[in-house]
């Protein structure tokens, strides 16, 4: 036998195989749902025609042939390194651990008070269940109606009571819509998440086995510190970190809190612009992992931009803002490099099928202060303007009276069928 036929022959072996692994997995995970949501999956259904248009089909390689005006995945998935997060390692006072998964994460059974003049109650607490989750109480042990996880960094953790938090007023909004049924949000949002931790945590949280997942994508922040773990991953030069910090010195005294929310990346994508195009394949890198682990998992996903005070609030803090630009020596027009980051990655996720929230229009709208003046963290008001607008969201896509439809794959060929069971084994793009 020719070694082209062998190769094709173990290719087809390697499908086949996966195919029934597939098939007893969403067997055995049929029998453990107990609730059933009747969603749109483009093309998932298995009553639908066997053959799918690929425009149709919301599925990694076949949606990025569809859509060429985005560059192939260049994914590389480097492991992380317990070296990297020195024991006890710690956000904000806050102790974390190692993840092999998500790099790092709460540490469990946390209960600290922080004092905090902004705060109705003078004050919020920073509690963690066993599990290193930003929740009051332990995971349901029986299978709830309607189990959401929640993915974000600080903004969403929540620097206010868990209670108080986007994630648990969504849990409460969706609970009150449905009499009867039990739903859970599981908050796994940690300080320093960025894209790829965004990653790890989902795939620590599938033993959950979620029904949805929700991933805020934090815009004053996200994309500069994504930069870093793609350079990593392929071996690039970021470019010269030490002059970046010396023009942020300059700013750091003033309002350091406003650098590390917003401004540390402006002033990185305003002095080497590559780097704009750099942070969008790595968002599009690792945002395509997330999807397609969710089509394989038949989770079902949400990405929710989340923009900073910024982006939205410029008018209310014009004098704060406009000293510490101008310390810089940047306008408030080259700000707009956040809002160019944010359209470009929702568009790349709309063109995918997937299913996206926008907060600035309503951020942008609303008269209330929804940030801490302190350190422009989403305030009280904040959290529950955004749970508002996610909630109704939420309510289109996996509404309360619907059954879930076992998610399959539609008949894809041998490449895009190996692309959707591992997405991220391609070659990176030349």
């Amino acid at each position: 036998m020719s070694a082209s036929r062998w190769t094709a022959l173990s290719l087809s072996l390697s499908v086949a195989l996966c195919g029934a692994a597939a098939v007893l997995f969403w067997q055995s995970r049929a029998r453990q749902l107990s609730v059933e949501l009747d969603i749109d999956t483009r093309g998932f259904d298995p009553k639908a025609p066997p053959a799918l248009p690929p425009e149709e089909a919301g599925l990694p390689a076949v949606t990025e042939s569809a859509h060429p005006l985005y560059p192939p995945s260049s994914f590389r998935r480097i492991p992380w390194d317990p070296a990297d997060f020195p024991q006890p390692t710690t956000a904000r006072g806050n102790p974390l651990r190692f993840d092999p998964q998500s790099g790092f994460l709460f540490s469990g059974g946390m209960d600290r008070r922080r004092a905090w003049d902004e705060h109705p109650e003078g004050g919020w607490s920073v509690r963690t269940n066993s599990f290193g989750l930003r929740d009051d109480d332990e995971p349901a042990s029986e299978r709830p109606d309607l189990r959401i996880v929640v993915l974000g960094d600080s903004h969403t953790a929540g620097f206010c009571n868990n209670r108080e938090s986007f994630a648990q007023l969504v849990e409460a909004r969706l609970a009150s819509a449905r009499p009867g049924q039990r739903v859970e949000a599981l908050n796994a949002a940690v300080p320093g998440y960025t894209f790829q931790h965004y990653l790890g945590a989902l795939e620590r949280m599938l033993a959950f086995a979620p029904d949805v997942v929700i991933v805020a994508i934090y815009g004053g922040n996200d994309f500069g510190e994504t930069l870093g773990h793609q350079h990593r991953a392929h071996g690039t030069a970021r470019g010269d970190l030490a002059a970046l910090q010396a023009r942020l010195e300059r700013v750091q005294d003033l309002d350091p809190e406003l650098v590390s929310q917003a401004l540390f990346s402006v002033e990185q994508f305003r002095f080497d612009p590559p780097q704009v195009e750099v942070a969008l394949q790595a968002a599009r890198d690792v945002l395509t992992e997330i999807h397609g682990t969710c089509a394989r998992f038949g989770i079902v996903p949400l990405f929710v931009y989340v923009p900073s005070s910024l982006e939205v609030e410029y008018e209310r803090r014009t004098e704060r803002f406009g000293a510490a630009l101008a310390a810089l020596g940047a306008s408030r027009a080259e700000c707009a490099v956040l809002d160019r980051l944010a359209d470009s990655t929702l568009a790349f996720l709309s063109s995918r099928g997937c299913a996206t929230l926008d907060l600035r229009p309503a951020f942008r709208a609303s008269d209330t202060k929804l940030y801490w003046d302190e350190d422009f963290h989403l305030a009280v008001e904040g959290h529950s303007l955004a749970a508002a607008q996610i909630s109704a969201v939420l309510e289109r896509l996996v509404p309360a009276d619907a059954r879930r439809v076992r998610r399959g794959s539609p008949a894809l060929d041998e490449a895009a069928r190996r692309a959707l069971l591992s997405p991220g084994a391609g070659q990176p793009a030349k």
